[in-house]
């Protein structure tokens, strides 16, 4: 997913003073985040819950603007808390209610039902300024106007991962200039994407996404926590097509993974949790500003340091085995590293300005092992969420995916490069339902702009809110229920000329971001989810352990990723059965039934 030197993300929160008054105003500017953040937010939670109750309105997305170029409405913002407050008793029109802005799936949709699909929010950390003022547009026709006003140096919202850009800057890493809004950037990144992001390169790599994955889904069984499974299969996935090796990341059994590769998964999965919180947390901000560390951010930059020094060494590596000329696998040779590397020293041989040097390498194919995790397991974890609460949908897949297997001789890479419909409309009922980012897209306006009638100054930041014009019931019918059903392609033609057709817009069919921005390794995470989900159906039925559970929480980090129940696997194939056959009766991890 997801540089500019996070001018316009961290907040002004000290002034600037002698060292010593610098100091302490730092410490008691600490002092008072942590007692006034709960506080305040208590104390305001009944007050803006009456201001929001009666301004309450039900949206529409074809409605205009109560007057030309008004400014958008929205939730009060409040220097240093933001909106916070009036999120922390959000009421819900089904008597429900929402805690906080954690509750992504809700409080954003609530906030465009009671808005309209232009509003503004406040959020200290994510948005511009001491309020953190932030956009949202829940049209993608109306974004698509962002997208087209993008610049040669477009904002992403890399740009809000402030902690990193500190992290990079301090240490001087060349990684760091991926997080800038400058000629260095599109330097790096168009090279970077010419061996990953088209299309026929990204099918490349389906070869060893379908071998790794019939080996991995295999271990699905060992792990209590399904999630951390599919964390450990999408670092075994990735770095099996980045480098062309295994860390066997999944086998949870002693010796499956090296200790290197195992302090590798345990940093990137640290560094990722801890970054949402490092973004948000006032103390660091303040403390930031002033050049200092706050302990959840010497936490978060050890633990990116870790993994960022692991995924450097084994680029390194593999790049002084190519200098000297030693001889690489199968697997070796077909990696987006050895690619990256013939594409770009050709280049260089050929006199062009723009080809990559190795420092330049090393920091494309490092940012990518560390950022190619969060949003492919969470989709797939949410893929596979729905699938063991829904019997009836997994084994229409499995159908599918069987046919599909018999056509290709087993062949689980060509099934994953042919576009299984049943297969691509589950995953995309899953993102309409519960998506892995709400916000799929941030945008900087670099002038001002009309939006829904609403007019957006220059310098605001825009988000694209995926999720609540396909909850709406007024395009999507039952939106509540799984149907995957309603992305086949009759479904979609019965949808063509109609208000309908809305949900179709390709700015909501997957939460990889758009424009110059847009995630350079959605193509092969797409390839991914597809062979976690083909391989687990294949060979295993899945079911939830206690089948009352109605509902599956969820946690907001870097993506939204569900807390999943205990599931229960039973083999279908007779490598699925090999593995039952080998864990006691209760398993190590997920139950086996016979």
């Amino acid at each position: 997913g997801g540089g500019g030197g996070g001018g316009g993300v961290r907040c002004a929160c000290v002034r600037a003073c002698e060292p010593t008054q610098a100091l302490q105003s730092a410490s008691r500017a600490v002092l008072f985040f942590r007692w006034a953040m709960p506080t305040a937010c208590r104390i305001l939670s009944r007050r803006a819950t009456a201001v929001v109750s009666r301004t309450r309105h039900k949206s529409s997305f074809i409605a205009p603007a109560s007057s030309p170029s008004a400014p958008p409405p929205g939730f009060p913002r409040l220097p240093l808390l933001g909106s916070l407050p009036w999120f922390s008793n959000l009421s819900l029109p089904d008597g429900s209610s929402v805690q906080s802005l954690d509750e992504q799936h809700e409080s954003w949709a609530e906030g465009t039902r009671r808005h309209g699909p232009v509003w503004r929010v406040g959020i200290p950390g994510l948005g511009k300024g001491i309020s953190g003022d932030l956009t949202l547009c829940a049209d993608p026709r109306e974004f698509v106007k962002v997208l087209q006003a993008e610049g040669k140096y477009p904002y992403g919202a890399i740009q809000l991962q402030w902690p990193f850009i500190v992290w990079a800057t301090k240490h001087g890493r060349t990684v760091g200039k991926l997080f800038t809004r400058s000629e260095d950037w599109r330097h790096i990144r168009h090279g970077m994407q010419k061996s990953i992001l088209p299309p026929a390169a990204a099918a490349g790599y389906a070869a060893i996404i379908g071998t790794t994955g019939r080996e991995v889904v295999l271990n699905a069984p060992l792990w209590d926590d399904a999630g951390s499974f599919m964390s450990r299969a999408s670092f075994d996935l990735f770095a099996g097509l980045a480098l062309g090796r295994r860390i066997r990341a999944s086998d949870p059994r002693p010796g499956a993974s090296l200790p290197e590769d195992e302090r590798f998964c345990v940093d990137t999965i640290e560094a990722l949790d801890l970054l949402p919180d490092v973004i948000q947390d006032l103390p660091s901000i303040a403390m930031s500003s002033l050049g200092l560390e706050s302990p959840m951010m010497k936490r978060y930059f050890r633990a990116v340091s870790g993994a960022l020094d692991y995924a450097e060494a084994q680029v390194r590596e593999m790049l002084a085995r190519l200098d000297a000329a030693e001889p690489l696998s199968t697997a070796e040779e077909a990696s987006y590293l050895a690619s990256t590397v013939r594409t770009q020293r050709a280049a260089a041989a050929a006199g062009a300005a723009d080809a990559l040097t190795d420092d330049e390498i090393v920091a494309s194919v490092s940012v990518a092992l560390v950022a190619s995790v969060d949003t492919t397991s969470s989709i797939a974890t949410w893929v596979l969420a729905h699938l063991a609460r829904e019997p009836e949908v997994q084994q229409r897949l499995r159908e599918e995916v069987a046919a599909a297997l018999q056509q290709h001789a087993g062949s689980l890479a060509a099934v994953i490069e042919e576009e299984l419909p049943y297969l691509k409309a589950v995953v995309r009922e899953t993102h309409r339902l519960t998506p892995a980012l709400v916000i799929s897209s941030v945008k900087e306006v670099d002038a001002g702009i009309d939006l829904a009638g609403h007019r957006i100054p220059a310098g605001s930041l825009v988000a694209l809110e995926n999720h609540s014009l396909q909850m709406s019931e007024a395009l999507v019918e039952q939106p509540r229920a799984f149907r995957p059903e309603r992305w086949l392609a009759g479904a979609v033609a019965e949808r063509k000329g109609t208000p309908a057709e809305l949900i179709d817009h390709p700015l909501l069919s997957a939460p990889f971001s758009a424009g110059a921005r847009k995630c350079p390794g959605s193509r092969v995470a797409t390839l991914e989810v597809r062979a976690l989900i083909a391989g687990l159906v294949h060979n295993w039925r899945i079911g939830l352990v206690d089948e009352r559970q109605a509902t599956v929480p969820y946690r907001c980090q870097t993506t939204i990723a569900p807390t999943m129940p205990r599931l229960r696997y039973e083999p279908l194939t007779e490598e699925s059965r090999a593995v039952a056959e080998g864990l006691p009766p209760r398993g190590g991890g997920g139950v086996c039934a016979p």
